[in-house]
């Protein structure tokens, strides 16, 4: 059959000479011209003519190519087809309906449907995905309020080989969202909300402040759960057990879970800073969710309390987590670690340490602080180095010191001597895609993670020992505690001690960020173990120019929003990431800043420093770009573009969050 149904219709354009031809044949009898106004009203007569003649030669002829298709098809007669209980139409390559049957009538409730664009009749066709289905049509799509799925494939012309047709099929599904609507709606949701820190923060208030706090916390929390009618049980004084209808989820993430901030409240009353974290798990079962808010209140308590999280089949969502983290006044964790962690260490052939890539001084120093650990203890011990430029002055001191000879090797060297009974020990990270050598994971059995990062959704695969602590200054300080226990009768060197003092003295910014009570007591213990503030000083002094590349970053500040700094830097020189840290933490220092961020490039990747004093939450921005950090110090990495793309998607991010800090 040689008909071609592919092309543009010419019927509008007939249509409108016969409009035009008839409407100046009008004219005409008006002005008495009745010669040419009768030539004019019979050209249009017969255009009209020829229009409908075409019209039902082409409706004739479709449904005789439908007839073809279907006994080349399926050996179905054109008149079974006519009468399929479901709608199905036949479309041109561009997009129009060519034939139709009786119920795609009904479905579509008008006539008037020959030539017309399916995606104008139906929304959410998009007609450029329907021509690349190349393995038949698939997809969901609503017609005056009801919803259909969508099949069909693409059909190809006996004449030619490269002009083909739509053929869609339209199954009614609404009754069947509706229900599977109604299933997803009323799924139990299981829940788990612990108040942080209960016990440090309620030894500090007399008992009738304390029962008085405690039964206001109760109540927010009861009547919260009361908003989505589920039901709550007390399991201990910190902790609730919370089940309710998925309905109601949406409700609370649209109030962006405001029991945080009616608990965060009746903290301040008593100058307290008492938050609560709340996990919630959405699984296709009771007990998968029970196992998912285990899991999301893990994370949330991992990314420091007071927000909630929420898992389900496939990823985490966070809700809150704007406010500081408060260190915990107790070290009974951190003594139970330090047995732990020994008795790993004398069961162990050897210790391998492996901190981020690019190390800093914070997970450098841990290493070299935490190999006294092991030595202590018979054992050898390695720090996995990656010539990062940031730590070069603590690895030449440390070449000259003759106790730590063949201490620093490569990752490929460290897969190769590495046993399934090693130790290894992964230092201020918590993310497999942030090491230096991320397949030494497989090599051993034995994994210890040591961590003041919050948490994000990357985690190490399996752990056998962790000790995570997102209100820690530092993994320094971490490591500095850890060292008092392991053994109480060995003395630190002062290189030890100079290391783990310069780490914590690197992330607390001179100790003025994120500082506690137990970070003055590290500082203080190392002291005691002849630290110099001196020398320790001379590892942060820089070279004239990496000065003067700071200084030039600087003069590309850009204030965003009143009081954010953005600055950048499109050279490239040594020493370029230690630089643009620095320049982040010295935009603080301008008037009015409250956050900074530096962005700079290293070889396909942009990078992103950010610093803040904490009222500005630079760890929300940089997640929202695939990074992470702390509240005042964050960065995140973006693949595959440059400094000015980076930019544009920090400033986006950046306003989402201010966005989001409205609401």
């Amino acid at each position: 059959m040689k008909k071609h149904y592919n092309r543009h219709s010419f019927f509008w354009g007939l249509i409108i000479c016969v409009c035009v031809f008839t409407g100046v044949g009008i004219y005409d009898i008006y002005k008495h011209n009745i010669s040419m106004a009768c030539a004019e009203l019979t050209f249009a007569f017969l255009l009209l003519v020829y229009i409908i003649v075409v019209r039902t030669m082409r409706k004739r002829d479709m449904s005789a190519y439908m007839s073809m298709i279907i006994e080349r098809e399926d050996s179905i007669s054109h008149d079974a087809v006519n009468r399929l209980p479901i709608p199905v139409a036949v479309l041109s390559v561009d997009g129009l309906i060519m034939w139709y049957n009786e119920p795609f009538v009904k479905m579509a409730n008008t006539d008037a449907l020959y030539n017309m664009p399916i995606y104008e009749l139906i929304k959410d066709i998009k007609w450029n995905e329907v021509l690349k289905s190349t393995d038949g049509v698939k997809l969901h799509a609503e017609c005056r309020s009801r919803q259909y799925r969508v099949e069909g494939n693409l059909i190809k012309n006996n004449n030619s080989a490269e002009e083909f047709s739509v053929l869609l099929y339209f199954f009614d599904e609404t009754e069947y969202v509706a229900l599977k609507k109604k299933y997803e709606d009323e799924r139990t949701v299981v829940g788990l909300v612990v108040v942080d820190n209960y016990d440090e923060l309620f030894q500090k208030i007399d008992d009738s402040e304390s029962q008085q706090a405690s039964a206001l916390i109760n109540r927010h929390i009861v009547q919260w759960v009361d908003e989505s009618k589920g039901v709550i049980k007390r399991l201990e004084r910190d902790r609730y057990l919370i089940m309710f209808e998925k309905a109601y989820l949406q409700e609370y993430v649209n109030k962006k879970f405001d029991v945080l901030e009616r608990v965060r409240a009746v903290g301040d009353s008593i100058r307290l800073p008492i938050s609560v974290s709340i996990g919630i798990g959405v699984g296709s079962s009771l007990d998968e969710s029970e196992e998912f808010s285990r899991a999301a209140l893990n994370m949330a308590e991992g990314r420091g309390g007071d927000q909630a999280a929420i898992k389900d089949e496939t990823q985490f969502k966070f809700y809150g987590g704007k406010t500081r983290e408060y260190e915990k006044s107790t070290r009974v964790k951190t003594r139970a670690f330090a047995y732990a962690f020994r008795d790993f260490i004398k069961n162990s052939d050897k210790v391998v340490f492996m901190g981020h890539s690019n190390a800093d001084f914070d997970c450098f120093g841990a290493a070299i602080g935490l190999s006294r650990a092991a030595r202590d203890c018979g054992k050898n011990a390695y720090i996995v180095y990656d010539n990062s430029p940031a730590v070069a002055g603590l690895v030449e001191e440390m070449r000259t010191l003759p106790d730590y000879n063949n201490m620093l090797i490569s990752g490929e060297y460290a897969r190769e001597m590495t046993t399934k009974d090693t130790l290894l020990v992964i230092l201020d990270t918590h993310r497999p895609s942030m090491l230096p050598e991320q397949k030494l994971l497989d090599c051993t059995e034995k994994i210890v993670l040591i961590d003041h990062h919050r948490r994000s959704t990357e985690f190490l695969p399996h752990v056998s020992l962790l000790y995570h602590e997102p209100y820690a200054s530092s993994t320094c300080e971490m490591a500095t505690e850890i060292l008092q226990y392991v053994d109480d009768n060995r003395m630190i060197s002062s290189f030890e001690a100079k290391a783990l003092y310069v780490g914590i003295l690197m992330d607390t910014k001179n100790f003025m960020m994120k500082t506690g009570v137990r970070t003055f007591e590290a500082a203080s213990y190392l002291r005691r173990y002849g630290l110099d503030p001196v020398e320790v000083k001379k590892l942060f002094t820089m070279e004239q120019s990496d000065y003067i590349h700071k200084l030039k970053i600087m003069e590309t500040l850009e204030v965003y929003n009143e009081n954010i700094a953005i600055a950048y830097t499109k050279e490239k020189y040594q020493n370029m990431r230690v630089v643009s840290s620095q320049a982040a933490d010295d935009l603080l220092c301008i008037k009015g800043i409250r956050a900074a961020f530096v962005v700079y490039q290293l070889e396909s990747v942009a990078y992103i420093s950010a610093r803040s004093f904490g009222d500005v939450n630079v760890q929300l921005i940089c997640e929202k770009l695939g990074g992470g950090g702390h509240m005042t110090v964050a960065g995140a990495q973006l693949k595959g573009i440059d400094v000015d793309a980076a930019r544009l998607e920090l400033k986006a991010a950046i306003a989402e969050y201010i966005e989001e800090s409205k609401k």
